[in-house]
């Protein structure tokens, strides 16, 4: 695996979970606080898209994405793996140019990773579906053969359930934006699921997938009707569910600790995708109010939870930027990410980013991933990586930016 190269960082300190969320934020405390949570971005040398993440332990994740050089015309799946010592490379088969857009950890302890392949990045307008399984420290292309021929589908969105021989992977996406649909793995075998058609005669899709534990249940969503897609499994099959009385493009669904379903999208405001989260309760959905701590509209992409219930949903800024909005004693809020120096050619411009997965470990442990576009006067394109992580700061400490090597 090779080593990528990061920027080292000061120590920080350890101390409990409910003690750092109320210092953070600044709640039910009366003495100064002891310091807060800050998101700090990990700088790699390396061009690439990251699309998700999952955390194994505090010490221990894995990213995945894809590398496209520039002016290349073939992109090639990517994983990252966090440990003490930093961000190293895993190494991943491939044939044709490979995406990976959303991934998933299950009780066993693999990584599970899903996405598209296409015949070139210049044209990627033939779509086929992708999935692979990280075990034992190796990557594994997993075969589709058995579910027939699948042109046009890009797998957009993967969940777990169970372990050992319970253990079972859905896979969403859509054919061709238009159609949305899942896939069942279990026993070593794929095979499609029967779903309701939330809007007939018209397109719909599916973003996103997730599993309760506590409540067994499936939630699958995406765009669609008056209140998005919102597809719903107890063990007897997917059934429609109502959304919220809008239009909206649902772009993550995720559980907290209690088996209560949240779902993160975006609706049209003014001309611009503008994020909102919800919450199922009493039977209904309910709008969750995000605290603000900086101006303008933002869109959310990604929604995640630890078994505590610690959560966090993460996107971009109107203004440009990474959005970041997690849990407190007192609701959600905004977090605002510390500035870091990188090293660009002054020719070139590079976009503030997007983040586009989350995985949450504790009240104080968090990773999300996503990226931003470079492009040179030549109009040359690639894609800069976007990895934080979630730190504590003691009081009083300051974390002037890193100057950019020469």
């Amino acid at each position: 695996m090779a080593k990528l190269p990061t920027r080292p960082r000061a120590p920080r300190s350890r101390i409990a979970a409910l003690a750092v969320l109320a210092a953070t934020l600044g709640y039910g405390c009366s003495e100064k606080p002891a310091g807060n949570l800050v998101w700090k971005q990990d700088l790699i040398g390396i061009k690439t898209a990251l699309s998700a993440v999952v955390a194994f332990s505090p010490q221990e994740a894995i990213a995945v994405g894809q590398a496209l050089p520039e002016f290349a015309l073939q992109a090639r799946p990517l994983s990252l793996r966090w440990t003490a010592s930093g961000w190293t490379e895993i190494a991943m088969p491939w044939t044709r140019s490979t995406a990976l857009l959303a991934s998933a950890l299950d009780r066993d302890g693999s990584v599970w990773a899903v996405g598209r392949i296409v015949s070139s990045e210049a044209e990627p307008f033939d779509p086929v579906p992708v999935a692979y399984r990280y075990t034992a420290g190796t990557w594994s292309l997993l075969p589709l053969d058995e579910l027939g021929p699948q042109a046009g589908v890009a797998f957009t969105g993967v969940a777990t359930s169970g372990s050992g021989p319970d253990l079972e992977a859905r896979a969403v996406g859509d054919s061709v934006g238009q159609v949305g649909r899942i896939f069942r793995w279990a026993g070593g075998h794929w095979s499609p699921m029967t779903t309701p058609d939330p809007s007939p005669g018209a397109n719909w899709t599916l973003r996103s997938i997730s599993y309760s534990a506590a409540s067994r249940t499936w939630y699958a969503v995406g765009a669609g009707p008056i209140g998005g897609t919102i597809l719903v499994d107890r063990g007897a099959g997917w059934e429609l569910a109502a959304g919220p009385a809008t239009t909206i493009e649902w772009t993550s669904v995720a559980f907290d600790g209690r088996g209560i379903p949240y779902l993160a999208g975006n609706r049209l405001a003014g001309g611009n995708a503008q994020g909102d989260l919800y919450l199922r309760h009493l039977g209904q959905w309910a709008q969750v109010p995000i605290a603000r701590h900086t101006a303008g509209g933002f869109h959310l992409q990604a929604l995640g939870f630890d078994a505590e219930g610690n959560g966090w949903t993460v996107g971009g800024r109107e203004a440009g930027g990474p959005f970041f909005a997690g849990t407190s004693p007192k609701g959600w809020v905004e977090t605002v990410v510390e500035a870091e120096v990188e090293a660009h050619p002054e020719q070139e411009q590079v976009a503030g980013g997007d983040l586009s997965g989350v995985a949450v470990y504790g009240a104080s442990v968090a990773f999300t991933v996503g990226s931003a576009l470079e492009v040179d006067p030549e109009g040359g394109q690639e894609f800069q990586p976007r990895i934080f992580r979630l730190k504590f700061r003691p009081a009083g400490e300051v974390d002037l930016p890193t100057a950019p090597p020469h």
